[in-house]
């Protein structure tokens, strides 16, 4: 396993586009957050549109950087050992001062190896960088150093592509080759939306590229597929871990439906996991049972890979077949014809190209499709997302996909329309007491017939009760 510093090494490339945007505050501190105005367009400057793209990029990242500040209070282990290395350094410097360089030496060795055993979060380390800077440039001064350092690729990591007992594997190739033949076939074809975007993001976060077939398994790449547990989209997250990766779970939207903003939430629990665990069989495992609960299962079996937790039945049965599941896929997908496939009867479903347009209003989707001059299905297959029946409450920027090529035609449109958000022409009344059938008719502006018509319930009663609900229809004259 690798050694904490190494671990903390790879996450310095990991962090690196973050630490840049740092660098740039001037840049990244403009935004225009909307494209929708009350009285013209404003078109972004080229320099704000790159900000914008890079925030929305990089937003997965800062979420991982507050989630090690909130949570570094609560490690009382890790405060721990940071005064031990606080004391080892103190006698580092005291030992050097007296003339002991030996003892000094051997005092910051000590402070060194206490710190790569002190457990802090990688995120942390993201406030340290100017530290570095410094202890950097001042070693470099020291030994003259003039030439630019080598630019070091971070690593490459592949996934073993076979177990301990393969016969599992081959059950899983099988079954998936015959008896669940065409549903295997319908995700694959299905991927054929998602995979060039997948691979991208893949490639971005420096993971393997078989991760892209890892949608197989957990939802055949339905994206309104949802689990027993609650887990939904292409990579099944759960509530709580897709808010925890920066995901907007709420009444008004799902992101783990975008596929998207998903599959980045997905990739960088994928990072953090191969950070934690160091070993990919284990990060799959992980994925599908949690860090928290993979852990547990190592420490109560004193197990060190899947191999030895399965023997020794530390683990549910569906986290023991999930690897040889996942093997079992990608041995197929690579090998179409092998296993009785013709590619050539595959017909794959396309990506999706579409304009965005970046809005803080509440817009009725009813309202968008006409400005697009779409449908209302279009713009909600577009955006997959959204739970109701406009773009959500309470989220500055959003953006919502349109046709491709609509975008000047949309924004022309919309800023015709004075109510973005209008009344689907019914309100809810709350009957008081006096109120009569009449008397609500004539203050709205309708008739006794049409409060009849849009409540049937109430001609089967003698006389209105206090408290219920009527939806009544105003007349037109209401609204004059």
């Amino acid at each position: 396993m690798k050694k904490p510093f190494a671990i903390f090494v790879s996450f310095l490339f990991f962090i690196q586009p973050l630490y840049a945007a740092a660098r740039a505050p001037s840049i990244i501190n403009k935004s225009t957050s909307s494209d929708i105005t009350d009285k013209e367009i404003i078109i972004p400057q080229e320099d704000l549109i790159a900000a914008e793209q890079y925030n929305e990029e990089n937003n997965a990242f800062v979420k991982f950087i507050e989630q090690a500040v909130s949570s570094a209070p609560k490690e009382n282990e890790t405060k721990s050992v940071i005064l031990e290395a606080e004391a080892l350094y103190k006698k580092t410097v005291e030992s050097f001062k007296n003339g002991k360089t030996d003892d000094a030496k051997k005092y910051f060795s000590l402070f060194i190896n206490k710190l790569e055993k002190s457990k802090i979060n990688p995120g942390i380390y993201f406030f340290m960088f100017d530290e570095f800077d410094s202890l950097m440039t001042k070693l470099k001064r020291i030994y003259s150093v003039d030439a630019p350092g080598p630019v070091l690729e971070s690593e490459k990591t592949e996934i073993p592509m076979e177990c301990a007992d393969n016969s599992h594997v081959e059950r899983y190739i099988r079954i998936y080759s015959t008896s669940y033949r065409k549903s295997m076939k319908a995700a694959i074809e299905r991927s054929g939306a998602y995979r060039e975007m997948i691979l991208k993001t893949l490639q971005s976060f420096n993971l393997p590229e078989e991760l892209q077939y890892l949608p197989i398994v957990e939802s055949l790449f339905h994206n309104f597929d949802v689990s027993k547990a609650g887990a939904a989209g292409l990579w099944q997250i759960m509530p709580h871990r897709g808010r925890a990766l920066g995901l907007q779970i709420n009444y008004w939207i799902d992101e783990r439906r975008d596929p998207e903003k998903a599959t980045k939430a997905a990739c960088l629990y994928l990072k953090e996991l191969y950070i934690m665990l160091n070993d990919w069989h284990l990060v799959l495992a992980a994925y599908n049972r949690g860090e928290f609960g993979i852990i547990r299962d190592m420490k109560f079996s004193n197990a060190s890979n899947i191999s030895e937790m399965t023997d020794r039945n530390a683990i549910p049965k569906e986290t023991q077949r999930y690897v040889p599941q996942f093997i079992a896929v990608v041995t197929i997908v690579k090998n179409l014809e092998e296993y009785g496939f013709d590619p050539e009867e595959f017909n794959y479903a396309k990506p999706q190209v579409y304009d965005t347009v970046k809005t803080d209003k509440v817009i009725d989707l009813k309202i968008a499709a006409q400005c697009a001059e779409t449908t209302l299905e279009e713009i909600k297959k577009l955006n997959p997302a959204l739970n109701a029946w406009c773009t959500p409450q309470g989220y500055p920027g959003f953006e919502l996909k349109i046709p491709y090529g609509s975008k000047a035609k949309f924004l022309e449109n919309i800023a015709q329309v004075k109510d973005l958000n209008p009344s689907p022409g019914f309100i809810k009344y709350k009957v008081v007491k006096g109120d009569f059938i009449e008397r609500i008719a004539a203050k709205y502006k309708t008739t006794v017939r049409e409060i009849y018509k849009d409540n049937p319930k109430i001609a089967k009663q003698k006389y209105l009760q206090i408290g219920q609900v009527l939806t009544i229809r105003p007349g037109r004259k209401y609204y004059k």
